[in-house]
């Protein structure tokens, strides 16, 4: 199976850097945008469509018994595997010029993640998770991704995209106690908050609401490094939902412990 994994990733950093000539040519550019939403913004980009449009015809071409979960397009069949796309996380970065953006590949095997590839295009940084090993690929210098060793939540730094993207307003004013607790928080990040939670330098990352292709990918790469990551409800995020990342398992269930306390 491990030998198979390691193809299967060979394969998914093909796709992503068919992903990532199609992003970063369309990036800072004029370029087509529609709203998903009658209530709100959730934009979609002509990049977006065309990476998706893009990759279901390699994995289909290449893997035809494979499903395919995507955030824009889907082909769901009766297989094993799945891989699970999104083609732009992070497109409201993407239409302002902020770099944070990045696409997500995972591969499941019967409803469990074996393989994640996250690539930050415009950082020219690649994130890979699979077979109980994480690493980065940052300007072609390849690394092992650790997370950090932060016990304490008074010397933790937290990160998520915003709180006003959570689910409810509950889960905000959830969140709004745990920043009482930490060293420092940030938002903004989408994606790459999680890479940078593998690769040691923020030690929890906690959002509400998010999709499948929002997550599975960062799951193996966080694992790996040394993190966890489940959902509030300490179930996996494989269904996305509302997610805590950490480093380790102390701060996991100190966090959740905040944030599942009635108000």
């Amino acid at each position: 199976m491990s030998e198979d994994t390691k193809e299967f990733s060979i394969f998914a950093n093909q796709l992503a850097d068919v992903a990532k000539k199609i992003s970063l040519k369309y990036f800072k550019q004029k370029i087509k945008i529609k709203n998903k939403l009658k209530n709100g913004f959730d934009p979609v980009t002509y990049a977006d469509t065309k990476i998706q449009n893009q990759l279901n015809r390699a994995i289909l071409k290449t893997f035809p018994d494979h499903s395919i979960l995507g955030e824009e397009e889907s082909f769901i069949k009766k297989s094993d595997f799945e891989w699970c796309i999104d083609p732009i996380d992070g497109t409201k970065s993407y239409i302002q010029g902020v770099p944070l953006w990045g696409t997500l590949i995972s591969l499941s095997k019967r409803g469990k993640t074996i393989l994640g590839v996250v690539d930050i295009p415009a950082l020219d940084e690649r994130y890979i998770g699979f077979n109980h090993v994480a690493f980065k690929i940052c300007r072609g210098k390849k690394t092992k991704l650790k997370a950090s060793k932060t016990k304490n939540l008074s010397k933790a730094v937290l990160n998520t995209t915003s709180p006003y993207l959570f689910n409810n307003l509950q889960d905000q004013i959830s969140f709004e106690k745990l920043i009482k607790y930490v060293k420092s928080t940030r938002l903004g990040g989408d994606c790459y908050s999680y890479c940078l939670l593998a690769d040691g330098h923020v030690d929890i990352v906690v959002e509400s609401g998010l999709k499948p292709w929002d997550i599975r990918a960062l799951e193996p790469i966080i694992k790996n490094a040394g993190g966890m990551i489940r959902t509030w409800e300490n179930k996996t995020v494989f269904n996305g939902g509302r997610i805590i990342a950490s480093c380790n398992v102390k701060l996991f269930n100190d966090s959740r412990r905040i944030l599942k306390k009635p108000s």
